[in-house]
């Protein structure tokens, strides 16, 4: 099977779906669209996810840092200043994945 990465995202973003958070996928903010937006309002939590699919294993380290690159320099995080704000860059490869937090 040929995976892209809306794959990815389509899975992830299913994942939290029915979970009991505000799952917003793609929408402006700050300076870009984030992937994964989930948002926990009654305890002021959110959590960004961008997703990045690797064209290699050896490249899946790089691409997680690119994805917590983009989260920072596009300011996905902006107007949560008194939220809690976890945000962690996805590379996959294939079947395998790779999570870093920021």
């Amino acid at each position: 099977m040929d995976y892209h990465e809306d794959y990815y995202h389509a899975f992830l973003a299913g994942i939290f779906v029915g979970r009991g958070y505000e799952v917003i996928s793609n929408k402006e903010r700050g300076l870009g669209r984030p992937d994964i937006l989930l948002l926990d309002r009654d305890h002021r939590r959110a959590l960004i996810i961008e997703a990045k699919k690797s064209d290699s294993a050896d490249r899946m380290n790089q691409d997680c840092d690119e994805a917590l690159k983009q989260i920072v320099d596009r300011e996905y995080a902006r107007g949560l200043d008194d939220w809690t704000v976890l945000s962690y860059g996805i590379a996959f490869y294939q079947k395998n994945a790779l999570v870093k937090k920021l």
